[in-house]
């Protein structure tokens, strides 16, 4: 009976925005889509992993520049557009995973952070391709063949899309062999190491899936939002992407969503009324960190039952 209600949110929430018919609305669902995408591959690694990290913005951030950059020599293809992501995600990931090769705790995630800060120095150092500080825009609109898919519909189709693939292929990996022994890795690391699992092939194999489906939600990330700029590899991208898993839930796949939504809901809103809404944003973190320390999906769940 839990999961038909989940099924039944799901499918009421998705068929809200296409229902709004607003331009901005479908838009601002899609990038919900996208970044929640984002947060639900960094669950993988925290939630099964207990890998923190905060490099994740720049496996986001990577591959929509990559994306756009192709776009603009290519065109925008949208099965192009995605594969080149996911490869530039993967392969973002896999140099995080083999620099954080031998760390483990507050290393792991100093180590991530300088990976991403590399990452954001060849973004904002290397003007002539990605624009610098000024980012790019002008590429041209996401397309399927001749059918064009620059309408808002369209573009929140493909982000639903993305979503739900990279849904069913994180949970299939979680529940595999290969994610009970990544669990098993944070839980009980020398009884999994003594058993013989590598460590060091667990967290690739980790990581590249978590990239594979980063890199997908930020290909077509800039295409929602004509435009992708140095901010996405900051580190404090890396860092909104955690807050955002904090808020959803550690370790559920629907919390990525839930907490992208009240996050980017509360920036739009309180950003129209005062310049502080980051401090706003910071205040209902720690109330939510306070009130609901397991998230807002589990608390609900808990509700419920």
């Amino acid at each position: 009976m839990t999961r038909v209600w989940q099924g039944l949110a799901l499918v009421a929430l998705i068929a809200a925005a296409p229902l709004s018919g607003e331009g901005f609305v479908l838009r601002f669902a899609a990038e919900i889509l996208l970044v929640g995408a984002a947060v639900m591959s960094l669950n993988l690694l925290i939630g099964v992993g207990g890998l923190v990290s905060l490099g994740h913005g720049a496996v986001f951030g990577a591959a929509a520049y990559c994306a756009a950059v192709a776009a603009q020599a290519w065109g925008a293809n949208v099965f192009m557009v995605i594969a080149i992501g996911m490869v530039a995600g993967m392969l973002i990931s896999a140099a995080m995973a083999l620099l954080t090769l031998r760390s483990s705790g507050l290393f792991f995630l100093v180590l991530t952070l300088v990976g991403g800060q590399m990452v954001w120095e060849v973004v904002f150092r290397w003007r002539d391709v990605t624009g610098g500080a000024d980012g790019l825009r002008g590429f041209p609109a996401l397309s399927w063949g001749p059918v064009p898919l620059a309408s808002p519909l369209a573009l929140y189709a493909v982000a639903l899309l993305i979503a739900l693939i990279g849904w069913a292929a994180l949970r299939s990996f979680a529940r595999a062999p290969l994610g009970q022994a990544l669990q098993g890795m944070r839980d009980q690391p020398l009884r999994m190491r003594a058993l013989g699992f590598s460590q060091g092939r667990l967290r690739l194999q980790a990581f590249l899936m978590s990239g594979a489906v980063a890199g997908a939600a930020g290909a077509v990330f800039p295409f929602v939002n004509q435009y992708v700029g140095p901010n996405t590899v900051h580190w404090s991208m890396s860092a909104t992407l955690v807050i955002m898993a904090v808020l959803g839930g550690i370790g559920t796949w629907f919390g990525g969503f839930a907490g992208a939504a009240l996050y980017l809901l509360a920036q739009t809103q309180l950003s129209s009324y005062t310049d502080r809404w980051q401090l706003m944003i910071g205040l209902l973190f720690v109330v939510t960190v306070i009130f609901l320390p397991h998230g807002i999906v589990p608390a609900l769940r808990r509700r419920r039952e």
